[in-house]
């Protein structure tokens, strides 16, 4: 349970682990259950969601719940989103991408992901009614943190004088704690039928490409690689979801 509150107190606002005494690095097995964190972040969303409907129209109830999501993540993960915008594209070398990475600052790049991001997210909920809607906001967390679990095992961590706050997790992650968040994102995609599945496969490849392109910029991934990783698969989980015309 340590770790699984470990998971919780790093990827939220939520500090569980610190009440209980368990507060330390985190390890591979507090990656393990990242996607099983993701998973009861959606499940919160959807209970929002289902109270923002009595009083709300759609779009509004959308745009709180996306500020809702970004909010109780600590916005952790657009930080990520935005830091890799400025520092990614354009030509430079490692040393100069990496400074940019730390950089509290932020750039024309990096504002205008931070915005595509949550405004994307708003109109793909927006756009999303009945049970589908429900299927997206509860997998795409879940998708998101899977994700990340699997570049975090597939490709190295940046080695960098700080260690960075993935050291510890990545450096003896396995195929068994792999193993552990396949399982739970996997349980939850089949759960939610074709497009729950397709929405794993979608978020692993999406994933996959992301890390390349970064580690060929990078001496390693980064954290703001990982938040990265998690905001772009949450939006191709809800764009899937969002595609109407898509059979199910």
């Amino acid at each position: 349970m340590t770790a699984l509150m470990q998971a919780l107190s790093f990827l939220t606002i939520v500090r569980l682990a610190r009440r209980a005494g368990g507060e330390g690095a985190p390890t591979a097995w507090t990656a393990a259950w990242f996607p099983l964190v993701g998973l009861a972040l959606g499940v919160g969303l959807v209970g929002l969601d289902r109270l923002l409907a009595f009083v709300l129209p759609r779009p509004v109830g959308s745009t709180l719940l996306v500020v809702a999501w970004v909010a109780v993540t600590g916005a952790l993960h657009l930080d990520g989103l935005m830091d890799c915008a400025d520092a990614l594209p354009g030509v430079r070398g490692e040393a100069d991408r990496l400074r940019i990475l730390k950089d509290p600052a932020l750039g024309a790049f990096g504002v205008a992901a931070g915005c595509f991001a949550i405004l994307l997210k708003v109109m793909a909920l927006a756009s999303t009614e009945g049970a589908m809607r429900l299927q997206a906001l509860g997998l795409a967390p879940a998708m998101g943190r899977w994700a990340v679990l699997l570049v975090m095992r597939l490709f190295p961590y940046a080695n960098r004088p700080n260690g960075g706050t993935g050291a510890g997790m990545t450096r003896t992650l396995g195929l068994r704690h792999l193993a552990v968040g396949t399982v739970v994102a996997l349980v939850a995609g089949a759960a939610c039928g074709f497009r729950g599945v397709a929405a794993m496969s979608l978020a692993g490849g999406v994933a996959l490409l992301i890390a390349q392109y970064a580690g060929r910029r990078l001496p390693g991934l980064t954290g703001d690689v990982y938040g990265a990783v998690i905001e772009c698969t949450e939006m191709t989980t809800l764009l899937l979801f969002s595609a109407h015309r898509i059979a199910y």
